[in-house]
């Protein structure tokens, strides 16, 4: 049902600060950005959603991204950091301990979002290049973002929709930006496997000319947990 969309860098710039303004848990960042607006830019949100790993100061390269620890299910909004191979480090907030290193490539004019994914023990990141349409009058678009590690195989229902908004997806599938009609859904996720309805939201408002992540994060099989699993819907972009 999804299929690849694109927005144009100079449209989305008018509204990237907008969207910093209603992101739930957002962070403003950053020194890495503190540049002159003639400088060329990749714009990049960062979501963490490892549930066991400790908060979190993040650097690309030798410039702090962080202005304070971010822990699971917070994240950066789109913010412009410079282009070309950047070294990405995350570290433990409390002792410093190196969590991750990565070499990841940043384009100039592109928009990301880097995912910081799995257990502790396993960390692991994702980045992913956002590309979508200006949605049309009564409509939406969302993309979901499957990052719960021991879910399994799954795919998303709204409610008063004939088909899944989603393609099946796994642990770390990020999918393309789709168009679904305003309105309020209750939001089911569904194991492939066994048709098990694993988790349901309620009365989800979608509106109009906005894009949107639905994310899946925490441990399914682990309901005691804190962080156990959940969905949370981030809003990427919304036209005034």
């Amino acid at each position: 049902m999804f299929k690849s969309t694109r927005i144009r860098f100079q449209s989305f710039k008018i509204k990237a600060a907008a969207m910093a303004s209603i992101a739930i848990l957002g962070t403003s960042c950053l020194n890495d950005i503190d540049t002159p607006i003639s400088t060329p830019a990749a714009y990049v949100s960062i979501y963490q959603s490892s549930p066991d790993a400790p908060d979190m100061e993040i650097f690309a390269d030798e410039n702090r991204v962080t202005t304070q620890p971010l822990g699971f299910s917070e994240f950066i909004a789109y913010s412009p950091f410079f282009t070309g191979e950047r070294k990405f480090r995350f570290l433990n907030s409390l002792t410093g301990e190196n969590l991750l290193e990565q070499n990841l490539q940043l384009e100039v004019d592109e928009i990301y979002s880097l995912f910081v994914l799995d257990r502790s023990d396993n960390l692991d990141s994702k980045l992913v290049k956002d590309e979508w349409e200006v949605p049309k009058e009564g409509f939406a678009q969302i993309r979901f973002a499957h990052l719960s590690p021991d879910a399994g195989e799954l795919f998303i229902e709204f409610s008063g929709l004939e088909t899944p908004i989603t393609p099946n997806t796994n642990f770390k599938d990020v999918t393309n930006f789709g168009e679904v009609e305003k309105g309020t859904f209750d939001i089911r996720v569904k194991s492939v496997e066994s048709g098990e309805l694993l988790i349901e939201i309620k009365d989800v408002e979608i509106k109009e000319k906005n894009v949107y992540t639905l994310l899946l994060k925490g441990l399914y099989k682990e309901l005691a947990n804190p962080h156990s699993m959940d969905l949370q819907l981030i809003t990427n972009y919304f036209d005034f």
